[in-house]
């Protein structure tokens, strides 16, 4: 049976440095590195200021998640890789650790099941990433990830349990595998070795790592235990009859391009894809490189522009030397039932509804099954007829709450990462007493929240808008979008009244205004500290009243005003020598607590008064402490990346006064809002709310 192999956007960046490199003729140096991952910047949740200090409750009390946020259009998970062994399973992986299965693939988005099998963070990205994933029968699966694990299962559908992790290559990024029969398994990694096992359940020993070269490679293709296929990121193919015999059992050959998969329908028979928009054939895989033929796929949307990644041809299935199915990053499907006929015989195929293809396998001529960046799945069960033939599904996708803010026991809002707001006024109701509406068409997700009253709240977005609404259950009417800071990545706002908001953006300028929906002109923008997109940006901002205003940026500064909307000149800023700072909470002008990227928190009683004015301490390991609400002096909640709630009924002693607790498994919690101090909401990357109270 041909075995697929699958890649995905983490690859088409190589790919498009490798193009790019070799028609420039000269290498870049290295570039300068975000503070925090670029990927998700993070939220902070404007909560509403206590008038005085509070008395010190009970412990919170924190129920398990409850998804509330569960509505498309969905920012859903990049899947990686795709197997189908047979027509009544398939298997794929995505970037965050997660298998996805369906013994009824063409069924729908029910007929698929997630499980998270992977919480290994490779350590210069902290990404989990599952890279691929082999199936060569039912009852065994193979998946590898970019920290140099197998992740095996002998039951692919029983759940996270049935799923071992062994570490089998280093911290290297294995991102292509391919097993042609239980009795062997190869797979490649990023830096040009292959590993391979004839025994892929047998731990770590029965694992070898041979290295060929110092090429990624992201393809790999057994259909046979004595042919294997490997194809890299810089042109070479990688053969051998003996895959488990060691180096001097494989052959490398330069054949040109930049490569990003292949597929070999039989030992007579391999089609490879690139980063070009081309496919390269060959009936006879070890001859050398002019035993392979190149042709160039203008319909793949290329357009010449072979650095582009919507151009880039990303994986390829080939179930038969009849029929072969590859995808690109336009969310075009080419189909060929004579693969090695030239470009004429290629079809292209537009499937609507999908965002770039990533992952194909076609386990026979009857079913197709592509997966795409955001969590879709395509299905045919005639994949060269056209579009019609073709259905999407979701499968994959999750709603990621970024903030807040709760200024009552009877009202919280939340943001999510596509547009829509989910409000309550009985937030201990259940998933029943939320509703989700959609408010902003316009941006790619809502960012933050303050509401500083049950009769007024704004929100801020990627694009500059704030989206503001004096009846903030009263559906999408309710809410009405406005321009304030131009194409700019707004990331937090705090409004301690209804007659000031401030936020903050990406670039370094604050937004102010003394009448928030007042349209576009109510609105004043000030730079008040260097920033430029993920590097140094303000990332947070806290007004526990309208005299004093705490902003925090991704460059360790403190920018604070007690005249927030005077200008640049009004704002004062302290380098405080830190990490990258995410977000801040003042209960008061006499307490603010900040939080960073690696589990500090920071906090002053006297937050104007300069760097010395302000204390460390250590709290949450290495997690990236993502969003932190302090109700009163005398209770503080932060949260981080990996699902904990990080509690202190005494923020500014020691790092012993802070107490660690996982609530939320391995999901990343991006915001946290307590009206009081008996009552807490933090909400997470999938959809869930968590809520804390004193019983």
């Amino acid at each position: 049976m041909s075995q697929v192999r699958v890649r995905a956007y983490m690859r088409i960046a190589v790919l498009a440095v490798v193009l790019i490199l070799a028609a420039c003729g000269s290498a870049s140096g290295p570039k300068a590195q975000a503070s925090l991952p670029p990927s998700a910047s993070p939220t902070q949740i404007a909560v509403t200021p206590a008038p005085s200090p509070m008395p010190t409750a009970g412990p919170l009390t924190w129920s398990a998640p409850l998804r509330i946020d569960h509505q498309p259009p969905f920012a859903g998970n990049l899947v990686e890789g795709v197997s189908c062994p047979s027509v009544g399973l398939c298997v794929a992986v995505d970037q965050v650790g997660d298998v996805v299965t369906s013994n009824n693939p063409a069924g729908g988005a029910a007929a698929w099941t997630v499980t998270h099998v992977d919480n290994t963070k490779d350590p210069i990205s902290e990404a989990t990433n599952l890279g691929a994933v082999s199936c060569p029968t039912t009852g065994l699966c193979i998946a590898v990830d970019i920290s140099g694990n197998v992740v095996t299962s002998s039951n692919p559908t029983g759940g996270a349990a049935a799923w071992a992790l062994t570490k089998v290559d280093g911290s290297n990024q294995l991102v292509s595998v391919s097993c042609p029969s239980t009795n062997l398994c190869v797979a490649g990694d990023t830096y040009g070795n292959v590993v391979t096992s004839v025994n892929p359940t047998g731990g770590a020993a029965a694992w070898k790592v041979t290295s060929l070269g110092g090429n990624g490679l992201f393809g790999v293709s057994c259909p046979s235990s004595s042919l294997c296929v490997a194809v890299s990121n810089q042109g070479q193919v990688v053969t051998s009859t003996n895959p488990a015999g060691g180096a001097a059992t494989w052959k490398v050959t330069s054949v040109g391009p930049a490569f990003s998969a292949v597929s070999c329908a039989t030992t007579s028979l391999c089609v490879a894809v690139d980063a070009g928009g081309n496919v390269i054939t060959t009936v006879n895989p070890t001859a050398g490189a002019a035993g392979w033929k190149v042709t160039h796929l203008e319909g793949s949307n290329c357009g010449g522009m072979a650095a582009s990644p919507t151009c880039m041809l990303t994986a390829i299935s080939c179930p038969t030397a009849s029929l072969c199915t590859a995808v690109d990053g336009a969310g075009n499907v080419l189909t060929s039932t004579n693969p090695t006929g030239g470009a004429t015989a290629w079809k292209v195929t537009h499937i609507g509804g999908t965002d770039g293809l990533t992952a194909i396998s076609c386990p026979s001529s009857s079913l197709c099954v592509a997966m795409d960046s955001a969590g879709n799945v395509a299905t045919s069960s005639s994949p060269s007829v056209g579009a019609t033939a073709w259905t999407v599904a979701n499968v994959d996708g999750t709603n990621q709450l970024r903030g807040m803010s709760c200024p009552s026991s009877s009202l919280c809002v939340a943001v999510d990462s596509t547009g829509h707001v989910i409000t309550s006024s009985n937030p201990t109701g259940g998933p029943v007493a939320w509703m989700t509406i959609k408010v902003d068409a316009s941006s790619k997700g809502l960012l933050g929240v303050s509401c500083p009253n049950s009769g007024f709240c704004v929100a801020v977005d990627s694009v500059g808008n704030a989206v503001i609404s004096t009846n903030p259950t009263g559906g999408p009417s309710a809410w009405k979008v406005t321009n304030v800071d131009g194409p700019n990545y707004l990331e937090s706002v705090s409004c301690p009244t209804v007659g000031l908001c401030v936020a903050v953006d990406e670039n370094g300028n604050v937004v102010t205004s003394n009448n928030p929906a007042g349209g576009r002109a109510a609105w004043k923008v000030a730079h008040v500290v260097q920033g430029s997109g993920q590097i140094g940006g303000l990332t947070g901002v806290s007004c526990p009243s309208t005299s004093l205003c705490v902003a925090v940026d991704q460059n360790a500064h403190v920018i604070t005003s007690s005249n927030p909307t005077g200008g640049a000149a009004a704002w004062k800023v302290t380098n405080l020598k830190e990490f990258a700072l995410s977000s801040v909470s003042c209960p008061s002008s006499s307490l603010c607590v900040a939080v960073d990227g690696r589990g500090e928190v920071v906090t002053s009683s006297n937050p104007t008064g300069g760097a010395a004015a302000w204390t460390v301490a250590k709290v949450d390991g290495t997690n990236w402490l993502r969003g932190v609400s302090c109700p009163s002096i005398e209770l503080c909640v932060a949260v981080d990346d990996s699902g904990n709630l990080v509690t202190s009924n005494n923020p500014t002693a020691a790092a012993a006064a802070w107490k660690v607790a996982n609530l939320d498994g391995t999901n990343s919690l991006r915001g946290v809002s307590c009206p009081s101090s008996v009552l807490c909401f933090a909400v997470d990357g999938i959809g869930n709310v968590v809520i804390g109270t004193v019983v």
